[in-house]
C-alpha cells in the first residue's frame, strides 16, 4: 500500500509539473552577464551632476527562453561586448538564433549592443520593431506564453518590466532597482519616485524573483517566507 501511494503522489509531482511548464510554455531564465555600477575615485558618480563625471556600468543581460521565443534581455554596456557572445555559446545560443530583444528602458547602458543580434525584433515600453515595421503594443502584451511585458515608469517614462511566468516562479526583469540588496531606495535618475514606488509595490506583489537592472537576480523578500 505505501508503494501504491508513493507512486500515486510521484505521478501527481509528475503532473503537476508537466501542468506548470505547459502553462508558462516551458520558460526558462538564465542570467549571461551580472551588471554593476562602480564609481571612479575623484569623479561625479552620478551622471549629469558634472561634465567631469564618469564611472564603470554594466547592466544585467539575460537570457529568456520559451515557446518559440528565444530573448536577449537588456543587451547593454559590459566591459567586452563578447562576453555576452560567449555567455550565449555556453547556452547553445548563437546571434542568429535570437528572436526577440527586451529593453527595459532606453538609457545606453542597457541598449549599446542590439545590434548584435540581426534577426531580433525589439520590444521596449510600448512597441516592437523590425526593419522598418513600427508596431504599438498595449500595457500587458504578452510576447509568448507566460512572458509579458508591463509599463512601469518611474526611473524612465519609457520603463517597462519583463515578466516571465516559469516552473519555480515568476521572474521580473526590472530597473525599478538597481543593485540585489533594492538599492537606492531613493532613484537619483528617477523621472518619478512616486511612480517609481507604485510600481515597485506592483512587481513586488507578483514576483518571486527580481533581476535588477545591475546586479545579480534576487529572492523577492516579500515572499521568501512564504
Amino acid at each position: 500500500m505505501r508503494r501504491t501511494l508513493l507512486a500515486a503522489l510521484a505521478v501527481t509531482a509528475l503532473s503537476n509539473y508537466a501542468l506548470a511548464q505547459s502553462a508558462t510554455g516551458g520558460n526558462k531564465v538564465t542570467v549571461l552577464t551580472e551588471g554593476y555600477v562602480r564609481p571612479i575615485e575623484g569623479r561625479e558618480f552620478i551622471p549629469g551632476k558634472s561634465a567631469d563625471g564618469a564611472r564603470n556600468v554594466a547592466g544585467t543581460v539575460v537570457l529568456v527562453r520559451g515557446e518559440d521565443v528565444t530573448l536577449v534581455a537588456d543587451p547593454g554596456m559590459v566591459k567586452d561586448r563578447t562576453n555576452i557572445l560567449a555567455a550565449l555559446k555556453e547556452q547553445g545560443v548563437a546571434p542568429e538564433d535570437v528572436t526577440h530583444v527586451f529593453i527595459s528602458h532606453h538609457h545606453p547602458d542597457h541598449t549599446v549592443n542590439i545590434a548584435l543580434f540581426p534577426n531580433a525584433e525589439v520590444v521596449d515600453f510600448w512597441g516592437r520593431y523590425r526593419d522598418d515595421l513600427w508596431q504599438d503594443h498595449a500595457d500587458g502584451y504578452e510576447l509568448a506564453p507566460g512572458i509579458k511585458v508591463l509599463r512601469t515608469p518611474g526611473h524612465t517614462d519609457e520603463d517597462a518590466t519583463l515578466l516571465v511566468e516559469t516552473a519555480d516562479g515568476t521572474y521580473a526583469l526590472t530597473h525599478l532597482w538597481w543593485f540585489p540588496d533594492m538599492t537606492p531606495a531613493q532613484d537619483p535618475l528617477a523621472s518619478s519616485q512616486a511612480d517609481l514606488d507604485k510600481h515597485r509595490q506592483q512587481i513586488l506583489e507578483i514576483a518571486d524573483w527580481i533581476v535588477p537592472g545591475h546586479g545579480q537576480m534576487f529572492r523577492n523578500p516579500q515572499k521568501s517566507g512564504r
